[in-house]
């Protein structure tokens, strides 16, 4: 019967509706009492089978373009812009004392600009992601994000070369750096370009201090450079740019808990820098850090608040406890406080969702 039945639907005779309808009346039938009428399906009329078979040859649904194209761009622009990479830094090696200043120059804008044109090319005409957009985008604009980050990175090269004055070179590059990747952010969002963008400021960050007060050799007598004064300021510019990334840039960038993470790292590294001016101020700021990253947890449920939380406490008392307790006391007070932190974290998370079930029952 069901063989039947898909013959007559397969020739356009029956719609699949009716037939299901068919079979249903004879299991309706075969299944009723003795001396009841069995219940049967209300007919469909046969006119509706034209329209449908109609409509399906006057408007052929368009087919999806295949998942695989979108991969091979994507898996083509990385491994393109790997080796672009690589074939700089080899010819950086091998060659690149030898070459005029002037062809060095030539070469690295004219790297810059081809990048550049490529991204665009790529993304063309992609524009900056927004709530509800085309996820067939989304391959194109992770793309371009990588080519432009590329050609941001071939930028900041050819700065370095601009710019004579060897301790302003750095800064100026990494400035000009995260000026582009912002650009590079607004136009096609991606991983990538968070990534690029944090390194190009945390960068310049760093590089600062050394620019503003030179090193020994680069000018000034070596017995009167105070080494501690430059690591205070590059652990203070650090710690605060970690600070305001993982509490303020982080809520304008789509992957919040990356950028949270990203922050809490760049502070948790920035601290210790400062130890140079003594080892109180170091753990004063790690420990402010770790408070402030439990209460924002408390409020904002991010994994990232609690592990930076955790490993803030855990360097504190390490900074503290290596001059005053020991090293065997003071990893035991460090495990402890890791297991408070972890144990904490779990504790609240269960109360949240406890919370949220209570609040959803009827």
């Amino acid at each position: 019967m069901q063989a039947a039945l898909a013959a007559l639907v397969a020739d356009g005779t029956l719609s699949r509706a009716q037939a299901d309808a068919v079979l249903t009346a004879i299991a309706g039938a075969e299944v009723a009492p003795p001396g009841t009428s069995p219940v049967v399906a209300p007919a469909v009329p046969t006119t509706v089978t034209a329209a449908p078979r109609a409509a399906s040859v006057a408007a052929p649904v368009a087919q999806p373009a295949p998942a695989w194209r979108g991969r091979l761009l994507e898996a083509g622009v990385y491994l393109g812009s790997v080796f672009v990479l690589a074939a700089v830094a080899l010819v950086v090696q091998q060659s690149w004392s030898t070459i005029s200043r002037g062809t060095q120059l030539l070469l690295a804008g004219g790297l810059t600009a081809l990048a550049a044109v490529a991204g665009l090319l790529v993304g063309w005409p992609v524009r900056p992601q927004r709530t509800g957009a085309d996820p067939r985008h989304a391959v194109r604009r992770r793309s371009a994000s990588v080519v432009l980050t590329l050609a941001v990175a071939l930028a900041a090269a050819t700065t370095v070369l601009l710019v004579r004055e060897a301790r302003w070179s750095g800064v100026v590059a990494a400035g000009v750096a995260l000026v582009l990747m912002l650009a590079v952010h607004l136009v096609a969002p991606s991983v990538v370009a968070e990534l690029a963008v944090f390194g190009a400021g945390a960068a310049l960050m760093g590089m600062v201090p050394d620019a503003v007060w030179p090193a020994p050799g680069f000018e000034g007598p070596g017995d009167t450079y105070d080494f501690a004064r430059t690591d205070l300021t590059r652990g203070l510019l650090l710690f605060g740019y970690g600070v305001v990334w993982a509490w303020l840039v982080s809520r304008r960038l789509p992957h919040r808990q990356l950028g949270v993470a990203l922050g809490l790292v760049a502070a948790v590294i920035g601290a210790p820098t400062t130890a140079g001016r003594g080892m109180p101020v170091a753990a004063a700021l790690l420990g402010l850090l770790a408070v402030a990253a439990v209460v924002t947890y408390l409020r904002d449920p991010l994994w990232a608040w609690m592990v930076g939380a955790v490993g803030a406490a855990f360097l504190a008392v390490v900074l503290i406890g290596n001059r005053t307790m020991g090293p065997a006391l003071t990893f035991l007070v460090a495990g402890v406080v890791l297991l408070g932190g972890t144990a904490a974290a779990v504790v609240v998370g269960r109360r949240r969702a406890a919370r949220a079930g209570d609040r959803g029952a009827p």
